[in-house]
């Protein structure tokens, strides 16, 4: 069972992408349960639509990723495209200026913001790579 160079450090960063998966995934498991609540109790379920999705995507993501399946390079392709695009597009509308309290919390906002869009980039260099596609396509190892 020897390993490249190269095999290990796309362990190693599959490894750090599960863990902030998970980490979103936890957040995003109060949020499903808050929006599940909330249009139970009759809001408009469009407004809760990216809660109630997010969720199970993000699992399916961790179990992809864990299971080493081909289905998950497309599947992380499309979160992050729609989730890069979304935050682009509220960073440019003023959106988050609006909404934040002080100059701080914009400050904060923008900078929390610009670190997920970072996220999301580099997942969609990293999952194009061609080693990490011959990666995907390798029979794990039971």
């Amino acid at each position: 069972m020897s390993t490249s160079p190269n095999e290990a450090s796309i362990s190693l960063t599959l490894r750090v992408l599960v863990y902030c998966y998970s980490i979103l995934t936890l957040f995003f498991a109060f949020a499903f349960i808050d929006s599940t609540l909330a249009v139970q109790a009759g809001a408009d379920v469009h407004a809760y639509m990216e809660d109630i999705i997010s969720f199970p995507v993000y699992l399916l993501i961790i179990v992809g990723m864990k299971r080493r399946r081909p289905w998950v390079r497309p599947l992380v392709y499309g979160v992050a495209c729609f989730s890069t695009l979304r935050m682009l597009s509220v960073m440019i509308s003023g959106d988050m200026t609006a909404a934040a309290v002080n100059g701080l919390a914009a400050f904060l906002m923008y900078l929390f913001n610009g670190m997920f869009i970072f996220f999301f980039a580099y997942q969609l260099y990293f999952f194009s790579r061609a080693d990490v596609r011959a990666y995907y396509e390798k029979p794990l190892d039971k």
